[in-house]
C-alpha cells in the first residue's frame, strides 16, 4: 500500500538522491510497528494492535472540542487561524513527545548504516514515518472543522482545507527538525531524554486544561467577533498564510496580501521538505553519531553532585528515626528524580491543581474580583486541592520500568519493611508535596491575608493523615519494586472514589472547624498527634503484608 501512496512521487524521491525501494521496504517496516505501540501518556504502556484506532478516538474528541470554538467565531481567517495554530502545536508536542524515539534512535546507524544505504535514505524514511502518522493525527484533530468547512463552504474549501492541512505539518516537521538539531548540539543523550519528558508533561495539563477552560472561555468570553487586522509582521506567522488562503476562497478576496500569504503557504512547506533532506540529512546523522558517543559516555561515568547529596543526607537524618529508613528516605528521592516514566506520571498533577483552582474559584468573570474572592471561603479549594499530588506520588511510588532490580529487598536483613515504606513515603511528600503547598499557600496568603496561617496548618496536617492513611491501608508495594502494566485500573478507580469522598469528609470538617471560635487552632495538635501515631503503625508494616 505504501508503494502505491508513494509512487506519484517517485521523481522527486529520486531527484533527491534517494533509493525508492529501499525507502518503501524500510518504510513498510516502521509502519507495521505503529499500531502495536501506545502513547507515552498511557501510564501502563501496554502495547496493542488497536492502539492507531485509539489514538483516533482521543485526538477527535479533542479536535471537536476546538472545532466548537473555530466555528463560532464569525471571520473566517481569525477561526481558521485559531484552527492552523492548533493543529501546528498540537502536531509539534506530539512528535516531540511521542516520536522522539524515532527521529533520534540511534540504531538506525548501526542497522541500517553497515548496508548500502545512503544517509539520505535513512532520514527521508525517518521523516515519512512520522509524517504519514502526523498526517493521520492532524486528519482526526481536523476532522470536525472538516466536516463543519464541507457544509458551510462547499466541497472544493474542503478540499482546499486538506491540502492546507498537509503543508501545515510538513513545515511543522522542518520546524521541529530544526529544534532537534539545534538542542542535540547542547545537550546530552540522558539531557534530551529529559526535555521530552517536560514536553510530554506540558502536553498532558494542555490537554486537561483545553478540555476544561476552552468550553468556560466561550461562556465568559466574545471571542465570536474578532478580527485580524494585517501587519507587516503577519508575513511571518505560518497560521496567517492557511488561514489567508482559506480566507481568499471564501470571502473571495483576491488581493495582493492574501496572494503573498498563499503563496508562503505553498512554497514554504515544500521547500523546507526538500532543505531538510538535502541539506539538514547529513548533520543530521552526525549529530545523531555524538549523540550515541555522550550517551555511553554519560553511562561510564554517572557522579552525583556532591552538594545535592550532603542536602539529601542531613534533611534524611533530621526527617527520618534509624539507618533503614533514613536508607530508603534517600533511594525514594533519587530515584523520583531519576525514574522518567514517574516524572511524567505525577508532574501533570502540579499543573492539574492550578487548572482546578481556575475552574472552581474563577467560575465566571466576576469571580476575578480579588475583592470578592478575599469575602469567600474559596480558600479550602485551594488547600485540598493539593491532596491530588499527595495521591499521585504515593500511588507512583511503588512502579518502575525496571522493576527487576528490586531483587536486593529480599537480601537485606530488614526485620521491619514498614521502615522502607516509611522513608519513601516522607522523602516524596517532603520532595514533591511540600513546595506545592507552599506555592498554593502563598497565593491563598495574598488574597486572604496573614489569618489564614491556622488554616493552612490544619490543611496540610489533614491532608498527610488521610495520604498516609491510604497508603497504609492499601496493598503497600515497596518503592519501584513492581512492573507499571501490572497497576490493577478497577483498584485505582475505587482508590480515586475513597481520595474524593475523603477530601470532600475533611474539606467539611475544615468548614465546621472554621465556624467555630479557635475550633481549627484547637484541632490542628489533634490532627498531629494523629498524624504521629499513623507514622508510627506504618512503620510495623510486616513483610506478610507487602505485596510480592
Amino acid at each position: 500500500m505504501i508503494k502505491y501512496i508513494l509512487l506519484p512521487f517517485k521523481g522527486l524521491i529520486t531527484l533527491m538522491g534517494v533509493d525508492f525501494h529501499q525507502l518503501n521496504i524500510i518504510l513498510s517496516a516502521k509502519l507495521k510497528m505503529d499500531n502495536r505501540r501506545s502513547l507515552s501518556l498511557s501510564q501502563k504502556g501496554k502495547n496493542s494492535s488497536h492502539q492507531l484506532l485509539f489514538q483516533t478516538f482521543i485526538y477527535g474528541f479533542l479536535g471537536t472540542l476546538i472545532g466548537i470554538l473555530v466555528m463560532s467565531i464569525k471571520d473566517p481567517m481569525v477561526s481558521y487561524t485559531f484552527f492552523f495554530a492548533y493543529i501546528m502545536i498540537m502536531i509539534a508536542m506530539l512528535m516531540i513527545s511521542e516520536f522522539t524515539n524515532v527521529l533520534i534512535d540511534t540504531r538506525d546507524n548501526s542497522i541500517l548504516m553497515s548496508r548500502p544505504i545512503n544517509s539520505r535514505t535513512i532520514v527521508l524514511t525517518k521523516i515519512l514515518h512520522i509524517a504519514f502518522y502526523m498526517l493521520h493525527m492532524s486528519f482526526s484533530l481536523s476532522l470536525f472543522v472538516i466536516v463543519a468547512t464541507l457544509i458551510n463552504h462547499g466541497f472544493v474549501a474542503m478540499l482546499a482545507l486538506l491540502i492546507l492541512i498537509v503543508l501545515a505539518a510538513l513545515f511543522t516537521l522542518f520546524l521541529t527538525n530544526i529544534f532537534y538539531l539545534g538542542l542535540m548540539n547542547v545537550v546530552n543523550g540522558q539531557k534530551l531524554k529529559d526535555i521530552i519528558v517536560y514536553f510530554q508533561v506540558v502536553m498532558a495539563i494542555m490537554f486537561m486544561g483545553g478540555y476544561q477552560l476552552i468550553p468556560r472561555m466561550i461562556g465568559i468570553y466574545d471571542i465570536t467577533n474578532i478580527h485580524i487586522p494585517i501587519h507587516w509582521w503577519s508575513y511571518f506567522v505560518p497560521p496567517l498564510w492557511m488561514s489567508a488562503s482559506m480566507d481568499a476562497y471564501i470571502s473571495s478576496i483576491y488581493n495582493t496580501s492574501h496572494l503573498i500569504f498563499f503563496l508562503c503557504a505553498v512554497l514554504v512547506p515544500i521547500l523546507s521538505l526538500v532543505f531538510v533532506v538535502k541539506v539538514l540529512a547529513p548533520r543530521f546523522n552526525k549529530a545523531l553519531a555524538q549523540l550515541d558517543v555522550a550517551s555511553s559516555k554519560d553511562k561510564k561515568v554517572v557522579k552525583e553532585k556532591s552538594e545535592n547529596k550532603g542536602f539529601i543526607s542531613k534533611l534524611s537524618r533530621i526527617c527520618t528515626n534509624n539507618r533503614v529508613e533514613s536508607t530508603a528516605f534517600k533511594m525514594a528521592w533519587m530515584m523520583s528524580g531519576r525514574e522518567r516514566k514517574f516524572k511524567q506520571t505525577v508532574y501533570p498533577s502540579f499543573g492539574y491543581i492550578f487548572i482546578f483552582i481556575l475552574i472552581f474559584a474563577f467560575k465566571s468573570e466576576e469571580a476575578f474580583d480579588m475583592e470578592n474572592l478575599a469575602n469567600s471561603n474559596k480558600y479550602l479549594w485551594f488547600i485540598y486541592t493539593t491532596i491530588f499530588i499527595s495521591f499521585s506520588i504515593t500511588q507512583q511510588l511503588g512502579y518502575s520500568d525496571q522493576d527487576k532490580s528490586s531483587w536486593f529487598y529480599q537480601i537485606l536483613p530488614i526485620e521491619k519493611p514498614g521502615e522502607i515504606l516509611l522513608g519513601s513515603f516522607k522523602s516524596v511528600m517532603i520532595k514533591y508535596f511540600t513546595p506545592a503547598f507552599a506555592v498554593i499557600s502563598a497565593i491563598a496568603l495574598s488574597i486572604w491575608g496573614i489569618q489564614l496561617i491556622d488554616d493552612l496548618i490544619y490543611g496540610f496536617l489533614s491532608v498527610c493523615l488521610v495520604s498516609s492513611l491510604m497508603q497504609s491501608w492499601s496493598d503497600p508495594i515497596l518503592p519501584f519494586s513492581k512492573e507499571r502494566v501490572t497497576q490493577d485500573a478497577g483498584g485505582n478507580f475505587a482508590k480515586g472514589m475513597l481520595l474524593m469522598i475523603s477530601t470532600a469528609a475533611i474539606g467539611f470538617l475544615h468548614y465546621g472547624l472554621s465556624l467555630l471560635p479557635f475550633g481549627v487552632i484547637i484541632a490542628s495538635p489533634i490532627v498531629l498527634l494523629l498524624l504521629y501515631f499513623q507514622l508510627r503503625s506504618f512503620r510495623k508494616i510486616s513483610w506478610n503484608k507487602i505485596i510480592n
